[in-house]
């Protein structure tokens, strides 16, 4: 078996994840209400928009702002909160598979 095999079979492996399946029905949920897949769409640029600028500042700060203040209202409409702490929910057990997996490694590279 290669790697790109083990591969797929890994992503399989998280697509089974209580985490992913939470994810997918949250995001599904969204999907079906227009305005809430417009707004999580918008609030997805912006932390684009966030992720672009290349040097902290004013600029940077200002952004960072008025995407928390959104994250903020948003998280008050209950299908979008649901689908921020599935997300999140995902991206730690996602951190944590990618930390074993680092650990892992560098338990090997040591003499």
């Amino acid at each position: 078996m290669n790697l790109i095999t083990k591969a797929m079979d890994f992503a399989d492996a998280i697509r089974q994840t209580r985490e992913f399946m939470e994810l997918k029905q949250a995001q599904n949920l969204i999907d079906r209400i227009p305005t809430l897949k417009k707004k999580v769409g918008e609030i997805k640029i912006k932390q684009q928009e966030i992720l672009s600028i290349h040097k902290p500042g004013p600029e940077f700060e200002s952004k960072l702002f008025e995407l928390n203040e959104e994250f903020k209202r948003l998280s008050e409409i209950p299908e979008i909160n649901r689908f921020l702490a599935a997300g999140n929910n995902f991206n730690n057990m996602m951190s944590n598979v990618f930390r074993a997996i680092n650990d892992s490694i560098e338990s090997h590279l040591k003499i």
